[in-house]
């Protein structure tokens, strides 16, 4: 490669970062809380995203603290977003298995899904507590345009379907979070960013 062409591929890659921060602004603030509990991937293929509620009796500090803590159900995640603007969590590398979406219980039928894809936790106050209180159980506007940065992200980069990006409750079937999360609006925000992404960079910025 000569150096005009070595300066071209320089000024494509400066494009797609500069577009890459102007519309997945939330990865470019992500802060980090490693987690006590990772474990290396037994040499399977990422190719899931599963979406959680914490469905939590404690606030969002000890939300976060509990999944990077050494704690007892060894349970974490690779990423935690809380329900106020600009609370963004990476507790593991994508590449290190976590307990989010596995069988702790051994239900029947229900799958260990930990070795191949990444969890997503959002902070929520436990539904029943919020039912009870008349209370709406929802998810926050910061919630729903910070989780889609990532799923996009991830999607991209691991070429990851859309039909995999799931509910723990769909995988689980004792499992029911998120609970109130409108897919209809999170499925927009996807489509959004892809379109936009692709129609500046480049149809390989699509995700199916």
């Amino acid at each position: 490669m000569d150096i005009p062409d070595q300066a071209a591929t320089s000024g494509k890659q400066v494009l797609a970062t500069a577009t890459y921060a102007l519309f997945l602004p939330s990865l470019v603030h992500m802060k980090q809380k490693p987690a006590a509990w990772v474990h290396p991937r037994p040499g399977v293929t990422i190719d899931e995203i599963v979406l959680h509620g914490t469905e939590s009796n404690v606030s969002q500090v000890n939300s976060l603290d509990y999944l990077a803590s050494k704690n007892g159900d060894m349970h974490s995640c690779h990423y935690w977003i809380g329900r106020d603007v600009g609370l963004l969590y990476a507790l593991s590398s994508e590449d290190m298995m976590t307990a989010h979406a596995g069988n702790p219980d051994k239900t029947p039928g229900a799958q260990d899904h930990n070795p191949r894809s990444i969890g997503i936790e959002m902070y929520q106050r436990d539904p029943a507590v919020l039912r009870a209180k008349k209370l709406p159980v929802d998810f926050t506007d910061w919630q729903y345009d910070t989780v889609s940065q990532p799923v996009y992200d991830i999607c991209h980069r691991r070429n990851i379907k859309r039909a995999k990006v799931v509910a723990y409750g769909a995988i689980h079937p004792q499992r029911g979070d998120p609970q109130g999360f409108d897919w209809t609006r999170f499925n927009g925000l996807l489509d959004h960013i892809s379109f936009r992404l692709s129609g500046l960079l480049g149809s390989d910025f699509r995700i199916e």
